[in-house]
């Protein structure tokens, strides 16, 4: 008598934490990244969840940061920032005033020793234009596995749809160094041509 088929293990998904910035200033302007995150949560086998938050203040970033920060959201180990950016920063609203522009030095201060095998992903134009020795010691300060990022100006939607690509490969493989060295290989293979385009760079901590 035939056995009964085995069951197939569900893999542990890598929750997805995003917070998002206003995109253009005006309010019947709602571009958000947020329906790509609806497609990964319906993504069989995966249901990849997550959580998506609007940003408009410094006070509100620092809050949600914090939050994800807690082990009690170890289940989601992406940080997704979407928002507006340059060299070594991003920005939270509009880019013409000082208050609205958060350095990666603050973002590390701020996370200090709390991104164990977590990963973060800045989805905003330049930001990781930067010596790698830079961001290796942000991902030193922060405990983070490894940052993702552009290091020039992106096309918002062009980058959106890469990003999904980059969410996809992060769930095929560990949360480990090698699991990300994997995870950047994959994506480079399967995306030479949008990867050299938007610039995309990913660092893993040595």
């Amino acid at each position: 008598m035939a056995g009964k088929p085995k069951r197939r293990r569900r893999p542990r998904p890598k929750g997805v934490f995003c917070l998002e910035g206003d995109w253009w200033g005006k309010i019947y302007k709602a571009s958000t990244v947020e329906p790509i995150l609806m497609l990964m949560r319906r993504w069989d086998p995966y249901y990849v969840p997550y959580v998506h938050r609007d940003v408009a203040t410094r006070d509100e970033l620092e809050y949600y940061l914090l939050r994800w920060a807690q082990r009690g959201l170890a289940r989601y180990p992406i940080l997704y920032l979407a928002f507006h950016g340059d060299t070594n920063v991003f920005y939270i609203g509009g880019q013409d005033a000082p208050e609205n522009m958060v350095t990666l030095d603050e973002l590390a201060v701020l996370l200090e020793g709390r991104c164990h095998q977590r990963i973060i992903y800045f989805a905003s134009c330049g930001t990781l234009k930067l010596q790698r020795k830079a961001i290796q010691s942000f991902l030193h300060q922060t405990d983070a596995l490894a940052v993702c990022g552009y290091r020039g100006t992106v096309d918002w939607l062009d980058a959106t749809a890469f990003e999904l690509l980059v969410f996809s490969a992060m769930q095929q493989h560990t949360s480990t160094v090698s699991g990300a060295r994997a995870m950047r290989r994959r994506v480079r293979e399967r995306t030479p041509y949008l990867s050299k385009r938007l610039g995309f760079h990913m660092v893993v901590r040595s």
